[in-house]
């Protein structure tokens, strides 16, 4: 199946050409917290948009909204005589509703600010998950169009959005240690966090169809569970992604290898650890000069919006493959603070 567009907005990224430019540059846009303080009363950084002020449902759907109107400037131009899409269904990507700092009924509400443009929406369905939730919406919207022919007119398109910012959400990441650089007071000192990350907020939307000209196509995709989650007292070697890796590189050719890979790093101990064994065990299938991207440096954690944001960041970057790059193939895998791990190929 093809992705035949995408978008993505976040803080140094708003907006899918300068979400590419802000990857490339390494560039983040963190700033002080207005008025959440950690134990220590220092005010935490994090990555946001300084409008809407109030952390509330409104800047959830602008967030979605401008995604959208973002994802239908890049549709494709077809020509004359090529089917046009005139069908969309919506698969909407969110965070579980018993999260700290997520708005009551946020999918309805969200689904609301959808349906005021710029595309019109056959059949709408919601999916609440962590960073790797969006995959088996894909999966869903890909199974969706399974024998479709070009000639209908129709695409499926996958939106996730997430925000950290909510005093709420920010003080569950704080109890729970993943709140970066946060302070508390040992042995009458503060002292700082080094693990942890630095909380962001997102949305991205995909596109997927069969007409226009393809940024890039799904090749493999795979899920499963991770039996040691980050709560865990022992160290987490990866079998989840490992095995998730695996099926997506399954379907591939043995001479088709991965020069690229884009992970969740963020900051956590359990998350390099996982990585660490799950690149090592798939190392067979990595060219030997591979390459990784981690865009948790540029976006902050994402939550929700991490897995459809990689997705749109690696589509944009394969969509150049025409303009004098090297050919690549990425594996894009993505973890979750629940079990769920998952994995694309993109080419």
């Amino acid at each position: 199946m093809n992705i035949v567009a995408a978008s993505c907005i976040f803080p140094s990224g708003p907006g899918m050409a300068l979400a590419g430019v802000a990857l490339s540059a390494k560039m983040p846009l963190n700033r002080k917290h207005p008025f959440y303080v950690d134990r220590c009363g220092d005010l935490v950084r994090a990555s946001y948009f300084p409008e809407p002020k109030a952390f509330d449902i409104a800047r959830w759907a602008a967030l979605v909204k401008a995604a959208l109107y973002d994802l239908h400037a890049q549709q494709p131009v077809h020509k004359p005589r090529e089917p046009q899409i005139t069908h969309y269904s919506l698969w909407l990507v969110v965070p579980p509703a018993a999260r700290a700092g997520v708005p009551d009924n946020l999918a309805v509400q969200l689904l609301a600010a959808c349906a005021e443009g710029p595309f019109v929406f056959d059949s709408v369905h919601t999916v609440q998950g962590g960073h790797a939730a969006p995959v088996q919406a894909l999966h869903s919207a890909k199974l969706s169009l399974s024998g479709v022919s070009t000639t209908q007119g129709r695409a499926a398109v996958v939106v996730a959005v997430d925000s950290w910012l909510h005093p709420d959400a920010l003080d569950w990441l704080e109890t729970q240690e993943l709140l970066h650089n946060a302070g508390k007071t040992y042995k009458g000192q503060a002292r700082r966090n080094p693990y942890g990350f630095v909380p962001g907020e997102a949305a991205a939307a995909v596109m997927l169809g069969s007409a226009g000209a393809p940024w890039c196509t799904i090749l493999g995709a795979g899920a499963t569970a991770e039996p040691v989650l980050r709560t865990d007292p022992r160290p987490c070697t990866g079998l989840g992604w490992t095995q998730a890796a695996q099926s997506a590189l399954a379907t591939l050719p043995d001479d088709c290898k991965i020069s690229h890979i884009m992970s969740d790093l963020n900051g956590e101990p359990y998350r390099a650890d996982q990585f660490g064994f799950t690149a090592l065990r798939i190392s067979e299938r990595l060219v030997d000069n591979w390459e990784r991207y981690t865009p948790a440096l540029v976006t902050g954690d994402v939550g929700t919006a991490t897995a459809l944001v990689h997705v749109a960041l690696s589509a944009n970057i394969l969509r150049q493959k025409d303009q004098g790059m090297p050919q690549q193939t990425h594996l894009l895998l993505s973890s979750s603070d629940d079990s769920l791990r998952a994995a694309l190929v993109l080419k």
